[in-house]
């Protein structure tokens, strides 16, 4: 779409007075949106190499790309000039000044698993300046905590936006030029896309719509909060089952060398309850019985079933089994 002047002034809430204290003229700022909707589409390779590396990782649920829209491009050039008209912003110097031409959102589910990604950014390009963490009052001090451990500038955004950004640097037509990936997660990325859309394009202040984004942006961080949370429980949960299971297999093991010995069956029942009681333990559940047929008893040199001096060495053994067994689960009260 086209705008003459004070269409584009009308459409992006751009005052004349702004305009003017940019000191570019409106052609000059066209000339910069021509040069740049030429680069676009080289710019949009650029935007799916970034996100095809990192959607290498495991940690990375999904990712968005863009190239920046060119009024938007035109919007933020006149407000950035008239903010810092010493930056002489030009059609030759614009993609160097401009830091997100090129943007890239990283999400992922969980809140610590920003860090492979964090290490990763680092590992493939040069940052243009230190990332940055934008936190909300009230955060996590161990995360805020890490953040700065890891070399991040912490930044308390007074609306309770979260993310983390990057500028890495790229070469593009011999010159450098800056990307800008952001990491957050898939809640924070909810909250920041409804606030977004009830903010923009107006950028409202409205106390009560302020304070509802406030209260809705807790309850996102507290989401993120139990999603984590359940993580770490579901993997206390794996590494409890894991003891049980291997527990039980040894204790399975035991059971059916003592349905083979030349017991009577008032001790292997002993033994077995003994068994079932070290199986809940581990893993809170009764451990499978073995049936209670007594096995053929094995005959002395005579020929005659009974408990010879090889019955009583056999029944010894297994009861020093049960003894040691005794004492394991004594022990593990």
């Amino acid at each position: 779409m086209s705008y003459n002047q004070s269409e584009f002034l009308k459409k992006f809430h751009v005052s004349e007075d702004v305009l003017r204290r940019s000191g570019l003229s409106w052609q000059e700022l066209i000339e910069i949106k021509e040069r740049y909707t030429r680069e676009m589409k080289e710019l949009s390779i650029l935007a799916s190499f970034i996100a095809e590396h990192l959607l290498l990782l495991k940690k990375v649920h999904s990712i968005k790309k863009r190239v920046k829209d060119p009024w938007h491009l035109i919007r933020k050039i006149i407000w950035k000039s008239a903010n810092r008209p010493d930056l002489k912003i030009n059609p030759d110097n614009y993609q160097q000044v401009i830091s997100d031409l090129i943007g890239v959102r990283v999400l992922h589910l969980f809140k610590d698993d920003w860090e492979s990604i964090h290490y990763r950014i680092l590992d493939k390009w040069l940052l243009r300046e230190n990332p940055v963490a934008n936190i909300r009052h009230g955060d996590s001090v161990e995360l805020t905590n890490r953040f700065r451990q890891l070399g991040l500038d912490v930044l308390e955004h007074k609306f309770g936006y979260r993310s983390i950004h990057y500028q890495i640097l790229l070469i593009h037509n011999k010159k450098e030029i800056t990307a800008e990936i952001q990491v957050r997660t898939l809640f924070e990325e909810a909250w920041s896309e409804i606030d977004h859309e009830l903010r923009y394009p107006d950028n409202t202040n409205d106390p009560l719509l302020t304070d509802y984004l406030v209260i809705y942006n807790r309850i996102v961080g507290s989401a993120d909060e139990m999603g984590s949370f359940i993580r770490t429980l579901k993997k206390s949960f794996d590494r409890q089952g894991k003891v049980g299971w291997t527990a039980g297999r040894e204790i399975d093991s035991i059971k059916n060398i003592i349905n083979q010995a030349a017991l009577d069956q008032n001790r292997k029942d002993e033994i077995y309850d003994l068994l079932d009681k070290i199986g809940r333990k581990y893993s809170q559940q009764p451990t499978p019985r073995i049936s209670q047929q007594d096995p053929p008893r094995p005959k002395n040199s005579s020929g005659r079933s009974g408990n010879g001096s090889g019955g009583n060495r056999e029944e010894k053994k297994i009861l020093d089994i049960a003894d040691s067994l005794t004492g394991l689960f004594d022990s593990g009260k």
